[in-house]
């Protein structure tokens, strides 16, 4: 319950941690796959190949615990987002690089984030649908990258992947859409004069997860070429508050996590963010005036 996850909960709704405290999603949702992926693969300590590693986390996901979706073919989106796993964690984590570590935890404070090999920093890794200021800002303010900062009292790395539009079952992007020369087969993904030509008819369009003549080495080099690497996979360095502002922050912290700890009876509804910026997983139960059951797709926690 002082878990980054949990106030950013509480502050959309109550009801969302603490429902939270015995129950989950049953099956996961996408992007959860390719989070849990990559983390597997980046903190991978045996394996060389971490980023293969990754994929098949994905992959294994797909039948344990299953796939949140209403696509008919679950096996082959399955295999799109173990791709993407593999070449994001291919892209993060360096060749014979250090696996990574969480932060510790502290006696306060449930980390989710990793911290670098000197633990001078922490890093965290946001995957996301769109990008703009007013995201960066929001996710800069976010109890995932703020309170972490405060409690630890380090700055923090922000890695953001873009993973593109996501329909009929998968993301639009260049970590999975590209290009193929038709004679020599050079994978292309944009033009780098930068004009608004496109490529002619003849080049063959190719989806990570269809050709596997194609490396993820090879793919990752073609997006670096293209110049369209740096537009997936961003970095920011967010500092640390000064002193009286890190204090505000952790006593402000502090009372809403005593709020959350101390409600123990259902608390009101929150209307008007049950469908937005996202749908509430709680949702459908909830309207229904219902308590999270496997009737609406969720099972216990197991303590």
């Amino acid at each position: 319950m002082n878990s980054p996850e949990s106030l950013s909960g509480f502050e959309r709704c109550p009801r969302i941690p603490y429902w939270g405290r015995n129950w989950k999603l049953r099956k996961m949702k996408p992007v959860e796959m390719i989070e849990a992926g990559v983390r597997a693969g980046l903190m991978e300590h045996t394996r060389s190949d971490f980023g293969e590693l990754a994929g098949e986390e994905v992959y294994g996901f797909g039948s344990q615990p299953g796939i949140e979706s209403k696509q008919f073919n679950q096996h082959d989106e399955v295999v799109h987002l173990a791709c993407i796993a593999d070449a994001v964690t291919s892209a993060i984590r360096k060749p014979g690089g250090d696996p990574w570590k969480l932060a510790p935890p502290l006696p306060e404070w449930e980390s989710g984030c990793y911290i670098s090999p000197d633990q001078s920093s922490l890093r965290r890794i946001v995957f996301t649908t769109s990008w703009s200021d007013d995201r960066y800002y929001s996710h800069c303010r976010s109890w995932e990258s703020l309170g972490e900062i405060c409690f630890h009292g380090l700055p923090m790395q922000m890695l953001v992947v873009y993973l593109g539009p996501h329909r009929e079952g998968k993301y639009h992007s260049y970590w999975t859409h590209g290009l193929r020369h038709p004679a020599n087969k050079k994978l292309r993904f944009r033009k780098r004069n930068r004009t608004d030509e496109p490529f002619k008819e003849s080049w063959t369009e190719v989806w990570r997860e269809d050709y596997d003549d194609i490396s993820t080495r090879d793919w990752l080099q073609g997006m670096l070429e293209d110049g369209v690497l740096q537009e997936c996979l961003r970095k920011y360095d967010i500092a640390v508050p000064k002193p009286e502002s890190r204090e505000r922050i952790l006593d402000l912290t502090r009372q809403k996590l005593a709020i959350l700890r101390g409600t123990m009876e259902l608390p009101l509804q929150n209307l008007s963010t049950c469908d937005w910026p996202v749908p509430c997983d709680h949702r459908n139960h909830c309207h229904a005036q219902e308590e999270p059951s496997p009737a609406y797709g969720f099972v216990q926690i197991q303590t």
